[in-house]
């Protein structure tokens, strides 16, 4: 391994590696400090306890004119600019990360929404792309800079394994915003330069599950989680499974009793490939109680767990 010698001295100077982090953090509190920023991040509070966007002046002033968003951005850019210029292996002080293409800053949260800067470059387009991701957030957008032909997803009407999805295409540019509900998906055919985008995000606080669909057919082909703590809770499920730990299969047959309708359903399914006995009475109860949202799927995998494995019916029956 080869380490380059500014970050190796960077590595043995504890009070330099300090010295470095504090001009970023100070440039990002200057940027908090003025009054603008102020005002937009008040209200960012007022939009997350359901106040619409439109009723939030200064929220909607930077996030759908061209104007106001470069007023509120620029001073962070150029501040937090000048800060690595000056010590390049400073960190920046935001939640961000790196996905390809696409890169993410994560300039404030409050409450249910945030405050969002994206980044996209031409790596991130897909001329024709199959899938689609419907997520319950609901989001204010204005491109600062760069463009893309966009194909805006409409999901119509869904059932529970399929949905009717309408495309339509467009071409945005710098200064013009988009309005996505969560019924709403954009996707990026071509994407001209390296586009910009501020956003405004809202989330309720009881999320819907979010769906990839098939565009050829509409199939639902995934599901997950909208809320964060229930998809911690489902990974740390599909963690048990893959590690074969049977012992933890109660624990996943009682998670199955409460819980969104998804997680329950990801907590059957789980405990399914670790201990079919142990799932199989609480299968049972939720196919017998008719008020149950699960109670139909769950009727139609007992039919199936029966027909596949008769000895459990008699195990039941003991």
């Amino acid at each position: 391994m080869q380490i380059d010698k500014r970050i190796a001295a960077l590595c043995g100077n504890p009070s330099a590696q300090r010295r470095a982090q504090l001009r970023t953090e100070q440039a990002r509190e200057e940027w908090l400090a003025s009054k603008a920023v102020a005002d937009v991040l008040a209200e960012l509070a007022d939009y997350s306890a359901g106040a619409g966007f439109e009723n939030c002046s200064h929220l909607a002033q930077a996030a759908a004119t061209l104007d106001g968003a470069s007023a509120l951005i620029e001073p962070l850019i150029e501040g937090v600019g000048r800060a690595l210029s000056d010590e390049p292996l400073a960190h920046v002080p935001f939640r961000h990360q790196k996905n390809g293409g696409t890169s993410i800053l994560q300039l404030a949260t409050r409450g249910r929404a945030a405050l969002v800067l994206l980044a996209y470059d031409e790596t991130t387009a897909d001329p024709s792309p199959e899938t689609v991701t419907f997520s319950d957030v609901e989001r204010q957008e204005i491109v600062l800079a760069g463009g893309a032909d966009l194909r805006i997803a409409t999901l119509v009407q869904e059932w529970p394994d399929r949905a009717t999805i309408d495309c339509e295409n467009r071409r945005v540019v710098a200064g013009e915003t988009l309005h996505l509900a969560p019924n709403e998906a954009r996707l990026s055919r071509a994407v001209h330069g390296r586009m910009v985008i501020l956003r405004v995000a809202r989330t309720p606080s009881a999320p819907a599950p979010s769906r990839v669909y098939s565009l050829a057919d509409g199939r639902l082909l995934h599901g997950a989680s909208g809320d964060r703590q229930e998809s911690q809770r489902e990974m740390s499920m599909a963690l048990l499974g893959r590690m074969g730990r049977s012992d933890a299969a109660p624990a996943l047959a009682m998670q199955a009793r409460s819980g969104s309708d998804h997680l329950r359903w990801q907590a059957l399914r789980e405990c399914l490939a670790l201990d079919t006995a142990t799932v199989f009475a609480e299968l049972l109860r939720i196919a017998q109680a008719p008020e149950d949202p699960l109670a139909e799927p769950a009727q139609a995998l007992h039919a199936q767990l029966i027909e596949a494995y008769p000895q459990l019916k008699h195990q039941v029956a003991a």
